[in-house]
């Protein structure tokens, strides 16, 4: 893939890592007598012994040295033990090996989405995505850069072929390329939809054809409502080094915890560490130490069993929704049925003002969703909603979407 330096936004060029960070190697080295970095003393630290039970039943305890590994500092990249397991579920779950050079723990994936724009993208630069797009993404990027390469999205993700058409014209044309192309390949938030296995692959191509970057962020990979399998990862079919992939655990085990990880080439990896050594060091080691517990005593078959029992609590919500809005929505409102993820994108007739409906009836009728214009980069669809069937009840979707129709109604009159 080349020399990545000249990829690199002028901000991370020459980016030097943390002389203290770097000695963290040593500690562990038997008899060593640190008197270096300057940690707190364990024995000032007020926890005595963590008792964590799960769902499941299952009980761990954190105390004694575990403790203490979880209480300090840490190294920038993962807790150890943490690191093998990620390791090992990534290769169970895509199929992809990987060695510790090529994962970072993070908080969350959005902290990934941060990182990848801070790295890459200059003032002047762009960064290739689907319109709609996820409005976290949309604020991480518009850090750091307001030029977007938008392209349609359908009922089969992004549509590479209006991709490919875009790059090509901004080619000929003599203009700069997009710093990496950004996609939510299952359960696009908020189209609710899936990037096919013919688009996966369409992809890569692109990115071979144009030398360029691909961020995979994957949040709801696993989020599968009909039962299938997950369809093979973008990074899973690389063979270029040029897919940087974002997972996370905010679905699937706890959003408040703030856990993913980011895997890619080592060399981008590594200015990934670089940018924590700088930022918050690393991500909380305790945090990473209670989710270390829960894979370890639960085991990788039981988390995606209990992945799996999730999901069907959000297909039944999926089905209401979609039951009321056949039954409440008028007929030219247009919507797709997700097959994963939690989210229904509505398409309303052109004349509707989705911002307008939402400030002048919200209260009113006592029902929210999020206006379209807000997953836009060009100030654009305006008359489409995003609906979320995650947090309610089947009785609450139902009533939610029977006000919803009597809101789009108002809007049509």
């Amino acid at each position: 893939m080349g020399d990545l330096s000249a990829r690199l936004a002028a901000r991370a060029q020459g980016k030097e890592p943390s002389p203290i960070r770097e000695l963290l190697r040593f500690m562990k080295t038997e008899g060593m007598i640190s008197l270096g970095g300057g940690y707190p003393n364990p024995d000032t630290f007020v926890f005595d012994r963590v008792d964590v039970r799960f769902k499941d039943g299952a009980e761990t305890t954190l105390d004694g040295a575990e403790l203490v590994t979880a209480s300090q500092y840490g190294a920038s990249d993962a807790h150890a033990g943490l690191r093998d397991e990620l390791l090992a579920w990534h290769r169970d779950k895509d199929g992809v090996e990987l060695d510790a050079s090529r994962l970072v723990v993070t908080n969350g994936s959005q902290e990934g989405l941060f990182i990848m724009a801070y790295l890459f993208a200059d003032p002047g630069d762009s960064i290739a995505l689907s319109e709609p797009a996820y409005p976290g993404a949309l604020s991480a990027f518009r850090s750091f850069t307001h030029n977007f390469v938008s392209v349609p999205l359908d009922d089969r993700g992004m549509d590479t072929v209006a991709l490919e058409a875009e790059l090509t014209t901004l080619e000929q044309k003599g203009g700069k390329l997009p710093k990496f192309i950004y996609t939510v390949p299952s359960g696009h938030n908020p189209g609710g939809v899936a990037l096919s296995l013919e688009r996966r692959k369409h992809m890569l191509e692109i990115a071979r054809r144009f030398d360029l970057l691909v961020l995979e962020d994957d949040p709801y990979q696993l989020v599968k409502l009909d039962g299938s399998d997950p369809l093979p990862s973008i990074q899973s079919m690389d063979e270029d080094g040029r897919v940087v992939r974002l997972d996370s655990f905010s679905k699937v085990f706890a959003p408040g915890l703030r856990i993913g990880y980011t895997t890619g080439p080592s060399d981008i990896v590594r200015q990934f560490v670089l940018f924590k050594q700088s930022s918050n060091l690393h991500t909380s080691t305790f945090i990473q130490a209670v989710l270390h517990k829960y894979m370890t005593t639960a085991g990788h078959d039981a988390f995606r069993a209990h992945i799996k029992k999730n999901c069907e609590f959000y297909r039944a919500n999926r089905d209401a929704m979609v039951d009321a809005a056949r039954e409440f929505l008028p007929e030219d409102v247009k919507f797709n049925i997700p097959t994963e993820g939690m989210f229904i994108w509505f398409v309303l007739p052109e004349s509707c003002d989705a911002r307008r409906m939402v400030d002048e009836h919200c209260e009113s009728l006592l029902v929210l969703l999020v206006p379209g214009s807000a997953f836009s980069t060009q100030g654009k669809l305006g008359n489409c909603m995003r609906a979320s069937f995650s947090m309610v009840t089947p009785e609450q979707i139902r009533e939610g979407m029977r006000r919803f129709g009597e809101m789009v109604k108002r809007e049509l009159k």
